[in-house]
């Protein structure tokens, strides 16, 4: 019997039926949970756009007037204080302006969201609010994992399909894990190891996207509120379109940055939209498609899709008797009692 399966009935350990105890009746005494997957992503995006704010107070109040300070020690070269750069103004050993010249601006031409978690204390404070956002992420692949498996044992789903889940769910369950590296890695020693984590979110969420939209495609789901079947499938199909595109030249540029350790070339050059470069204009885009549209359509299909119900169970525990008045301890021996020709006391209380 595999570890994991726990024990059978020649080595569970019995125990002493207490008076309160309820005789069971066949899957009324399981716990039922009744969940549904798009609450916990629509959760993990509250986490998310929360941890943001969190992160831009703290980048305000607290690490802006620290860097533009300098270093306690004149001259200490130290920690974000580690360069010197004409382009941006930055002297070696001395204070900057976060918002003009921190070291992604430097390298990308643009500060990102990563700006306000990436010098003390903010990226500490963060790192202690991001577990929000992370679990719930997290617990969301899960279930929705259990949804898709359900829909493929009823026959909804093809098999090509439910082998791609299967192949894809332990995948983004590490990916979205190992994202936790923007705190591990500083932005400021090592850009590349700092970028690597946000690439592999990027992935994880390029190919959830590609789930889901094949998913409504493969089960033929139909929202009332987006017109019907024909309606749902145009929506779909220009949600992922879009998505795809612009997470092309997002996931494209970012594996620049992790193999060079620099933004693109291309990235760099100024853009339709005045004062923003292409890099700036790719990442907005690419945030309005993976962290604003899915709060919407995650909420959505909650008011749409049923929930899962979850029942977990498990055997009644095997019970001993012993005589009336007499209390088992740990140094007492089992009675077993019976005779020839009968079962002992111990095998008829394990048959209850």
């Amino acid at each position: 019997m595999a570890l994991s399966a726990g024990a059978d009935d020649a080595t569970v350990a019995p125990r002493v039926k207490l008076a309160t105890a309820k005789t069971p009746v066949a899957g009324d005494d399981d716990l039922k949970i009744t969940i549904d997957p798009e609450y916990w992503r629509l959760i993990a995006y509250i986490f998310f756009w929360s941890m943001c704010g969190f992160a831009i107070t703290l980048s305000k109040v607290l690490v802006s007037p620290m860097l533009a300070k300098g270093p306690e020690i004149e001259g200490d070269t130290c920690g974000p204080f580690n360069r010197k750069s004409s382009d941006i103004g930055v002297e070696l050993g001395k204070g900057f302006d976060l918002a003009t010249q921190s070291h992604l601006i430097e390298l990308f031409g643009f500060g990102n969201i990563c700006t306000n978690w990436d010098y003390s204390p903010s990226r500490e404070l963060t790192a202690m609010f991001y577990p929000l956002f992370e679990y719930s992420l997290l617990v969301y692949l899960v279930l929705n994992f259990f949804t898709i498996e359900l829909h493929y044992q009823r026959g909804e789903l093809p098999k090509w399909f439910h082998s791609f889940s299967r192949i894809y769910f332990p995948v983004s369950l590490l990916l979205c894990a190992w994202f936790r590296m923007i705190f591990v890695c500083i932005a400021y020693q090592n850009v590349q190891q700092h970028t690597a984590g946000f690439l592999g979110l990027q992935i994880a969420l390029i190919m959830l996207a590609v789930q889901n939209t094949l998913f409504i495609y493969a089960t033929k789901t139909a929202y009332e509120f987006l017109g019907g079947l024909k309606q749902t499938r145009i929506a779909a199909l220009a949600y992922i379109s879009c998505t795809l595109g612009i997470s092309s030249v997002k996931i494209t540029a970012t594996i620049f940055i992790v193999m060079n350790g620099r933004g693109a070339h291309w990235t760099l050059q100024p853009s339709f939209l005045p004062g923003m470069c292409v890099g700036e204009v790719v990442d907005l885009i690419w945030m309005i498609f993976n962290a604003v549209l899915p709060v919407i359509i995650s909420y959505c299909r909650l008011k749409s899709d049923y929930p899962l119900v979850i029942s977990i169970g498990m055997k009644e525990p095997k019970y001993i008797s012993h005589e009336e008045g007499t209390e088992l301890s740990e140094t007492q021996p089992l009675r077993t009692g019976g005779g020839s020709g009968s079962r002992t006391k111990y095998e008829s209380a394990m048959d209850a």
